[in-house]
């Protein structure tokens, strides 16, 4: 399946942030590119991609339990890394990252005038990147399915909007309203850097089958005024994603319409 091209309705959300230092101005035309990608490769080919991994992957991939978890995630590493190696025209084993305070990845100084930003996510054997030029941002995805402590789940960590338009919905409408509210907040606290530690309950985000993705809410700020755009996808059958893209400060001056999207999804054989 090749390359599906959309231009996604939009939300927004938390504070508008410049155009980084060096920074060229006409990424702001380029689109945002999500790659999916399987994890579960023989072994040959998981022995190939640790051949890329830094001493610290390699370590940290070494500290997971089971084969199937050390493979996904020694794949999923080789692959951030060839993704990003061929955009900044360097070697996959010379792309150099660091991390946030929260653990968010990104680039080392030395590649800053690039204004690349990229995000990752998985769910079993299927990853996904997010990639874009000067606009922070952050990506999830999930298999769809039902969860039997759906309902709960919903009730711990959902805001009280959402869990009162989740409790509203028919029955065969819920797995798939649960789990657009689920990967929508999980990308935007992945975009913001702060993951689980941000409070799920200052942000309410669509989430009923049809509704376009919209960040509805922040703290007390209206979502249309905060600065973050959200999207939905579709990365391969059984699966939904949502990614959400942070505004540049010329694109809220201008009034600028929303991003277009690029999804390489899974091929359908």
């Amino acid at each position: 399946m090749g390359p599906m091209i959309a231009t996604v309705e939009s939300g927004l959300s938390k504070g508008i942030a410049p155009i980084p230092p060096g920074t060229n101005a006409s990424f702001m035309d380029d689109p945002i590119e999500i790659i999916v990608t399987r994890l579960d490769l023989g072994p040959e080919a998981v022995r190939a991609s640790a051949a890329v991994l830094s001493d610290a992957e390699r370590q940290r991939a070494n500290r997971f339990a089971l084969d199937r978890d050390r493979s996904r995630f020694t794949v999923a590493r080789s692959r951030l890394r060839q993704l990003l190696g061929a955009r900044l025209d360097v070697r996959p084993d010379s792309v150099e990252l660091v991390y946030g305070k929260r653990g968010k990845p990104a680039l080392a100084r030395r590649f800053a005038a690039s204004g690349l930003r990229f995000n990752v996510a998985h769910s079993d054997d299927v990853a996904v990147y997010a990639l874009s030029r000067g606009h922070e941002i952050g990506i999830d995805v999930e298999t769809l399915r039902v969860l039997p402590d759906a309902d709960s789940v919903a009730a711990s960590f959902f805001s009280h909007r959402e869990n009162e338009v989740y409790r509203s919905l028919a029955p065969r409408d819920k797995p798939l309203g649960f789990f657009n509210c689920w990967t929508r907040k999980e990308a935007f606290i992945k975009g913001l850097g702060d993951g689980l530690y941000h409070p799920l309950d200052r942000f309410d985000v669509s989430l009923a089958p049809g509704e376009p993705a919209r960040i509805l809410r922040v703290g007390h700020i209206p979502g249309d005024l905060c600065g973050w755009r959200l999207h939905s996808f579709l990365p391969g059958p059984g699966l939904i994603g949502a990614v959400v893209v942070r505004k540049l400060a010329q694109e809220s001056a201008s009034r600028r319409g929303p991003e277009r999207i690029v999804v390489r999804p899974l091929p359908l054989h």
